[in-house]
């Protein structure tokens, strides 16, 4: 069913499928009405908490619990607390000590501690696989000998095997992807530390396992590579793109000057379809948290355009799920929000859309200039808790209330604020602390 326009004029179906820049362009151009435009929606991605879909945060949440310099043994200068991987209701969290970081398992609803100690991994990590092992790399921790430890659940640490000189540590099924100091060289491990497979890269990497479980190595010349975990070998790369993840497949945004465009590729577990179920040619992935990716035009294309122009895709369909286009439409300013998208208009007013149906949730008024905080064109998003949409700066958490417009609550910071499983966790000195949703 079509969805309704936001501003004026009637919804219509889409005319095209994936279109070339310059059919987008013509079509921007000669559209006089807005026009919502669906042809269908994805199937319901499973909910887990994963692309800026929140727990449930109604109102201003209060602090479940907090981990700081005053709590964590051996606490010493460096980078801030983080949680660094999470399996079920287990969450992972490193914090500086020593000459680098230790490593503490803490339960995700208290904050208190799992393991009877810290492993104090010095230049080295720690991770969980795919089955809730938790392997740590010690180079120069100090109570221990440099090696690859199997860690029991409460914190005692096996006999170890050769380190392999690890840096980074990811957890790939039952066994260890691990990158050396230098980033170089990848190997994947099993537990007990017989090699799989390795492979060299021209320049320094990191890697992760996506939620939809695929692994990805990032190189610092900005080179992008989906490995098969079973033999290493690539099952997609590219070179100046940015892969982004979506319940139902990854887009690959290509940002050379000359071959601007974005494809999509559907997502079966951790199978990458190929080839790609979309090309768009002159187009990008605008920036945000999101169940669904929102496209738009990109280079000279986008400044000459007299009007804002999106459109809304599941990366395992070949076509649009839904466009929209209006005079009134701001080319600036769009967030995708986990279910939702807010869009910005020229009268610097906003409205708001389900990402997989394109119905029209709300509209906003202009920010007022009294406060500052409030206006979302500053603010970056969090994610969503089912009508709110959650924003933050360094100061200010605000959720916004989708169907009414109006501010739902905010709360002072200090810092900085992230999602871990759908949690809000706030970063500031040297403490972590989690909201407790509602």
């Amino acid at each position: 069913m079509p969805a309704r326009s936001p501003l004026s004029g009637p919804a219509r179906r889409p005319p095209f499928g994936m279109g070339t820049v310059t059919m987008i362009l013509v079509a921007a151009m000669v559209a006089v009405f807005a026009a919502v435009l669906a042809i269908g929606t994805p199937a319901d991605p499973q909910l887990d908490h994963s692309a800026g879909q929140l727990r449930s945060y109604d109102r201003e949440p209060d602090v479940a619990w907090t981990l700081s310099d005053d709590t964590l043994p051996g606490y010493g200068a460096g980078r801030r607390v983080e949680v660094v991987d999470t399996w079920q209701d287990h969450w992972l969290i490193s914090y500086p000590s020593g000459i680098g970081r230790a490593f503490l398992l803490v339960h995700r609803s208290y904050g208190t501690a799992v393991w009877d100690q810290p492993i104090v991994a010095g230049l080295g990590d720690c991770a969980f696989n795919g089955f809730g092992q938790v392997g740590c790399a010690i180079k120069l921790g100090g109570d221990v000998g440099d090696g690859f430890y199997l860690v029991d659940e409460r914190g005692n640490l096996a006999t170890p095997t050769t380190l392999d000189d690890t840096k980074q540590i990811v957890g790939v099924g039952t066994d260890f992807l691990r990158i050396d100091q230098a980033g170089y060289h990848v190997t994947l491990r099993t537990p007990d530390g017989r090699e799989i497979w390795s492979r060299t890269f021209a320049a320094a990497a990191s890697a992760e396992v996506r939620p939809d479980g695929m692994l990805v190595v990032a190189t610092a010349d900005s080179g992008r590579y989906i490995l098969d975990p079973a033999t290493g070998a690539d099952r997609l790369s590219c070179a100046q793109c940015t892969i982004t993840s979506y319940p139902t497949g990854i887009t690959v945004q290509y940002d050379a000057t000359a071959e601007q465009r974005v494809e999509t590729y559907a997502v079966d577990g951790d199978d990458l379809r190929t080839p790609a179920t979309s090309v768009s040619d002159g187009l990008r992935v605008v920036g945000g948290p999101s169940v669904l990716p929102v496209l738009t035009g990109t280079g000279d294309s986008q400044v000459q355009m007299a009007q804002g122009r999106y459109e809304i895709r599941d990366p395992a369909q070949a076509d649009a799920l839904w466009q929209i286009t209006d005079p009134e439409l701001s080319k600036a300013n769009t967030k995708p929000c986990g279910t939702e998208v807010a869009f910005a208009l020229k009268d610097r007013s906003r409205i708001f859309y389900g990402l997989a149906d394109g119905d029209r949730i709300g509209a906003m008024a202009p920010p007022s200039f009294e406060t500052p905080g409030e206006n979302i064109d500053n603010l970056n998003c969090i994610g969503s808790a089912g009508t709110n949409l959650v924003f933050a700066n360094a100061d200010q958490l605000t959720a916004v209330d989708a169907e009414t417009g109006e501010i739902a609550w905010t709360r002072s910071i200090v810092g900085a604020a992230d999602v871990v499983d759908g949690y809000l966790v706030l970063h500031q000195g040297s403490s972590l602390s989690v909201l407790r949703p509602n």
